[in-house]
């Protein structure tokens, strides 16, 4: 079977852990633990009965197999997977996570509650919390292990963030408490993904895309203060971009989120706009279905809510990818390595020969020299979002 950074890290016992703004068990962050046949089998209840017997869902292979059961860290939304939803939450239709459909179980298991009793099993200090304040109280500096799961689904946006919940720059500080409380000589390796930045594009929600980079930004720039950049290598990368468009000659300080032509010339365009999605039928004219509506027909107060969809020009329920390359940034050791054009695949090389982990290990010599002379070796910590780049932060200390 493949194996995964985190099965890399925890080889050379490296400190692992996953912070993300969507549910746990999904897409990026599962794919640090999980391997299932299909990414939509997060609960036992999506698996058809003839897999049942070959494969066990992503939410258990997190808290009962390798490499997800000896995480230090999980944080994000995801409670209705795990078993343990919170039933007086407050919905935030349309903020549920755009045209996905969160899964329940069936088996009736609350997998924190497991993986509580397990830390027990092994006298492990762990700790489970579910909201934000619980988060602000505890004591990091005495906790092994910490998962901390704040929705039923994903996690709000940020620009409508519900009470309770902590930001991403809140959750990866936690966790870099908590991966910084082990045993320095081996480090750790953090991934954090802006996972709803993807999610705003598909359903052509500019603001609130742009609202989840700037939180994505912060959470950045808190890692880059809180860790050593001589220790340390950060990535920041996407899996890929989106179908949204930069348009015309805006003026130099003119609004994102505004208009893209000259003054006085028609017609008048956004800046952002869409190839497709679900913003083309909100500038439909409903009375003459041949007609757009003119943006010049919207309130400003209708262009400034947080639901106002920029203009798509192909009608789709959901925004689709897009085909460019994506950028990868590096600061710390082995960030030399990040230079011209290449194929995704190579960034795990990257990760590898800098974390001295993994297949690269033995390319560098200074992996066995660091081991011998018992000083610090590099963490890695890897910020991922999906357009408007991800980030990807891998931390050994």
């Amino acid at each position: 079977r493949l194996t995964s950074i985190m099965d890399w890290a925890q080889k050379e016992n490296k400190r692992t852990g996953i912070v993300t703004t969507t549910r746990i068990t999904h897409a990026t962050p599962a794919a640090t633990y999980a391997r299932i046949y299909h990414r939509d089998w997060e609960c036992d209840s999506k698996i058809p009965e003839q897999s049942k017997a070959h494969y066990i869902d992503i939410a258990r292979q997190l808290v009962e197999t390798s490499p997800g059961n000896k995480f230090n860290v999980v944080l994000g939304g995801g409670l209705q997977p795990l078993g343990a939803m919170n039933p007086m939450e407050k919905r935030t239709t349309p903020w549920e996570g755009g045209t996905e459909k969160v899964c329940s179980r069936n088996d009736t298991l609350n997998l924190p509650e497991m993986w509580l009793k397990m830390g027990k099993e092994i006298n492990d200090e762990r700790a489970f919390v579910s909201t934000q304040e619980e988060l602000k109280q505890l004591d990091l500096k005495k906790i092994n292990s910490l998962m901390g799961l704040f929705r039923n689904n994903h996690m709000t946006y940020a620009i409508a963030k519900e009470e309770g919940e902590p930001s991403l720059k809140e959750m990866t500080e936690a966790a870099i408490d908590v991966l910084e409380r082990g045993n320095k000589s081996k480090g750790y390796v953090l991934l954090v993904e802006g996972g709803r930045i993807d999610q705003g594009h598909h359903q052509n929600y500019a603001r609130a895309a742009l609202h989840e980079v700037y939180e994505f930004d912060m959470a950045i720039q808190a890692a880059l203060e809180k860790t050593n950049e001589n220790e340390t290598l950060i990535l920041v990368t996407a899996d890929h971009s989106h179908a949204v468009t930069l348009n015309g000659y805006p003026a130099r300080g003119n609004d994102i989120l505004g208009f893209a032509n000259k003054p006085g010339q028609d017609p008048i365009y956004e800046t952002l706009t869409y190839a497709n999605g679900p913003g083309f039928k909100d500038h439909l004219n409903l009375s003459a279905t041949t007609e757009n509506i003119w943006i010049t027909n919207f309130t400003e107060k209708q262009r400034q809510s947080s639901t106002y969809r920029h203009l798509a020009t192909l009608p789709l329920p959901d925004e689709t990818h897009g085909g460019e390359d994506v950028a990868l940034f590096a600061h710390g050791p082995g960030s030399s390595l990040v230079r011209g054009v290449f194929e995704q695949n190579y960034i795990a090389f990257v990760m590898s020969y800098a974390g001295c982990m993994g297949p690269a290990k033995d390319f560098d010599n200074s992996c066995q020299h660091r081991s011998s002379a018992g000083s610090l070796s590099i963490s890695l910590l890897l910020f991922a979002a999906v357009s408007f780049v991800p980030y990807i932060h891998i931390f050994d200390n």
